[in-house]
Order: structure tokens, then C-alpha cells, then sequence
């Protein structure tokens, strides 16, 4: 064997460890920045209708300005058509959530802009669009190669809630109900809340502001909302499981 086969060779198997190394190092990194979701509570007994209509009376006497930034839902029909469309299949909760109110309006009014404070609640459309660009991932070899071993697992998430900023609540398809598909996640510190079922996180959205725990701020002008964490954190523990033991 000459030394150029030889030198062929330890190429070959250079290579070929390395990808088994980042592959590994893939899978543990997914492992970390997107963990397995906890024990979660009990599903919500009450259907995504009844909560729906339910938070929709509460935003009608407690937050109308949020209710007043909703648009109109979506018929099922159109719904099924995105959904064909970017070949995604949402769970019935949240095909309920679109025909109900099919995202908030993009304004330049605080709450106008806002489902819960500080995020907004995408249209079913916008939702999908972001998730088709984000999922092409960056333009060079060496840029892609780094987003799949540092953020590849964010591939399939759809924006439910979002702050603006890569922050919010989501929805994963490729995960089931049961394993957290519907979650809450902020990036900078790993900070999860996984949801059992869309239920649930549309539950507590009401029972905050049943409770207070989002409201508009007393005396803003224009209006903003306002979020009580201490309490917002109680009520999450209620609904969801978060990551953290701290």
C-alpha cells in the first residue's frame, strides 16, 4: 500500500469520526437545550371550546383591549388548506384555537399587539410562513453545520405565543401530546414549561386574567399590559411542568 492510499485512508477515517463525533455531540446538545418534558398534571377536563369562550367573556370584562386585537377566526376549511399547505398537522385543541380567533392584528398599540403581556399571538399563516423560513436554516456549510448541532431542534417548533425575539410558547409536531408538544420556552436560560395539551396553557392564559395576574397597567396610556411573575409562576405550576428544580 503506497503512502498515498495510506494517507487516503486516514483521511476517510478522520472524517468519519468526526461526524460520529458531532453527531453524538448533536444529540447531546438537543438533549440539554431542549430536554424531555417532566411529569405533567392531569389534562384539563373542559374541551378547548368551552375554555375558549370562557376567555374570551373574561378578556370581554377584564382586558376588552386585547379582545378588540384579536382577528376573526378562521373557517375549519382554511385551516385544513395551510395545514396542506406546509404539510403540518395541528392537534384539534389548537385547529379549535384558530377557528376561534386566528392570531392578534399587527399594530403599533401596546396591547394591540399582545395576547398575554409581552407576546403576541401569531395567525395561523404568519406562524407557519416564520417556521418554513427558520427551518432552511443558514446559508454556508459551516453556519448550518453549527445551527443543527446548536439550534437544529428548533426546526419543526411553531410559534404559538411569540415575544419577537425567539421566545414564547410553541407548539412541536414532531413531539406527542403526552411527551410536552405544546411548551413554553425561554432561550437565554434554558427555561421551560411543558403543557400536556393545548388545554391547558389556554386555561391558565383565562385564569390569569380571572385572577389579575395579566391585566391592563392602571393608568397607562396608551394601554399596557402588566404581569404579576410571582403569581404567573405559581400559576404555571398549576398547569404545566417546568425543567427547572431551583
Amino acid at each position: 500500500m503506497s503512502r498515498w492510499q495510506k494517507t487516503g485512508i486516514g483521511t476517510v477515517l478522520a472524517l468519519a469520526i468526526l461526524i460520529a463525533v458531532l453527531f453524538s455531540a448533536r444529540i447531546v446538545l438537543n438533549n440539554f437545550f431542549y430536554p424531555a418534558a417532566p411529569p405533567m398534571p392531569a389534562v384539563v377536563s373542559e374541551s378547548m371550546p368551552q375554555i375558549l369562550a370562557r376567555l374570551e367573556s373574561i378578556l370581554k370584562t377584564n382586558a376588552p383591549q386585547v379582545l378588540a386585537g384579536l382577528q376573526p377566526g378562521l373557517a375549519a376549511a382554511d385551516v385544513s388548506k395551510l395545514e396542506q399547505q406546509y404539510h403540518i398537522q395541528l392537534p384539534p385543541e389548537l385547529e379549535a384555537l384558530y377557528e376561534w380567533h386566528d392570531g392578534a392584528r399587527s399594530t403599533t398599540n401596546y396591547v394591540g399587539d399582545d395576547f398575554i403581556p409581552i407576546h403576541r399571538f401569531l395567525p395561523l399563516e404568519e406562524a407557519l410562513g416564520e417556521n418554513a423560513i427558520i427551518s432552511k436554516g443558514p446559508a454556508t456549510a459551516v453556519q448550518r453545520l453549527a445551527y443543527r448541532v446548536l439550534a437544529g431542534h428548533r426546526d419543526s417548533w411553531i410559534s404559538l405565543f411569540s415575544d419577537g425575539a425567539g421566545d414564547g410558547y410553541w407548539f412541536d409536531p414532531k413531539r406527542k401530546a403526552a411527551e410536552g408538544a405544546v411548551f413554553y420556552n425561554f432561550n437565554e436560560d434554558g427555561d421551560y414549561v411543558f403543557f400536556p395539551s393545548a388545554k391547558n396553557l389556554l386555561a391558565g392564559i383565562a385564569k390569569g386574567y380571572e385572577q389579575g395576574i395579566y391585566r391592563i397597567k392602571a393608568g397607562s396610556s396608551p394601554p399596557q399590559l402588566d404581569e404579576d411573575f410571582e403569581c404567573s409562576a405559581k400559576l404555571w405550576v398549576e398547569f404545566g411542568a417546568g425543567n427547572r428544580r431551583d
